[in-house]
């Protein structure tokens, strides 16, 4: 069962690349403290659906994809954080 767990979330390899792309725009916008928020929530959301393989297959995919893709996290943490 284990196995099966860890195949199912990011690595933190992942998770460490994701923070590193989300934080640094984030915070332009919405300050150091909101922009630690909402990404670590949009991370967590991320690690809950999708593994490593697949997030490698759907970041190949044109960003109109991406974003179809990843809707829900932004529209759940932007709607939890009350930054809307």
């Amino acid at each position: 069962m284990v196995l099966i767990t860890h195949l199912l979330a990011m690595s933190n390899e992942h998770e460490i690349k994701l923070y590193r792309g989300c934080y640094p725009s984030s915070k332009q916008y919405l300050g150091p403290v909101k922009a630690n928020e909402y990404c670590t929530c949009v991370i967590l959301k991320l690690t809950e659906k999708y593994n490593d393989y697949k997030m490698d297959t759907i970041a190949r995919e044109d960003e109109a994809n991406q974003l179809k893709e990843f809707s829900f996290t932004y529209e759940f943490c932007a709607a939890n954080l009350d930054i809307n």
